[in-house]
């Protein structure tokens, strides 16, 4: 089972854990079978949970507090959650401790494993991004807007098969210092990072797009959830 981390949001005076339905969708479509986890800040029940899974997706969501890299906030920060990142912490953390447990993360997740695995954030791109590209586009959610730069001999060179690629982009906040035993392995034209990961483990990416929602007209996104699910069945003994 791959587990997808579900995000706790205020609606209409009511609590409510949502997780769109585009990121069970991908997994169904790569053979996988997903496993939603609310963000409760209990790290027993999370640590339960993650017991029974094979894998693990940080999903995207708002802004990591900049507390957690050691800055204040700027007046671009948005919102915040802290009962997220408390419960991507205890997450990631246990994850990484796993090395046979594959990591995946998009958008907030790839921030919040940097985050967690030691790093720290761009807190808005538009401030700190000299000539920044436009990351938070207006186009329909699958369409690709800008184009990514891909390292040869990388995980996500090897799954999507080619140096460039054009992807989505919603997000103000980017990695900025990468995480001890990480490396960065995509960027735009304007040096945003847009992938990082880590050779240690079965499988530990990030990706600051959304391939999930790029999965029914782009093989090369779908390609990212099969090498992932592939990775959770090997993991699960089913290879």
């Amino acid at each position: 089972m791959v587990a997808i981390v579900s995000r706790k949001m205020e609606q209409d005076g009511q609590s409510r854990y949502v997780t769109p339905e585009a990121y069970v969708a991908a997994v169904m479509a790569a053979g996988g079978c997903p496993m939603l986890i609310p963000t409760v800040t209990e790290a027993d029940s999370l640590l339960a949970l993650l017991d029974l899974a094979d894998a693990l997706l940080v999903t995207g969501g708002g802004d990591v507090d900049p507390r957690h890299y050691g800055q204040q906030p700027f007046r671009e920060l948005g919102q915040i959650n802290p009962s997220s990142d408390e419960a991507d912490r205890v997450l990631i953390e246990a994850a990484l401790n796993r090395p046979q447990l594959p990591l995946l993360g998009i958008c907030r997740g790839i921030q919040a494993i940097n985050v967690f695995a030691g790093g720290s954030l761009v807190q808005d791109i538009g401030r700190e991004v000299k000539s920044a590209l436009k990351h938070q586009q207006q186009a329909p959610v699958w369409y690709g807007t800008h184009e990514i730069s891909i390292e040869a001999n990388s995980k996500l060179r090897s799954l999507v098969g080619r140096e460039r690629h054009r992807v989505n982009s919603f997000h103000h906040q980017a990695v900025r210092e990468v995480a001890e035993g990480w490396r960065v392995t995509a960027r735009t034209a304007d040096g945003v990072v847009e992938a990082i990961e880590c050779e240690e483990g079965l499988f530990r990416l990030g990706v600051q797009y959304h391939p999930e929602h790029m999965v029914a007209r782009d093989p090369r996104m779908k390609a990212i959830f099969e090498g992932f699910v592939a990775a959770a069945r090997h993991a699960a003994g089913k290879t």
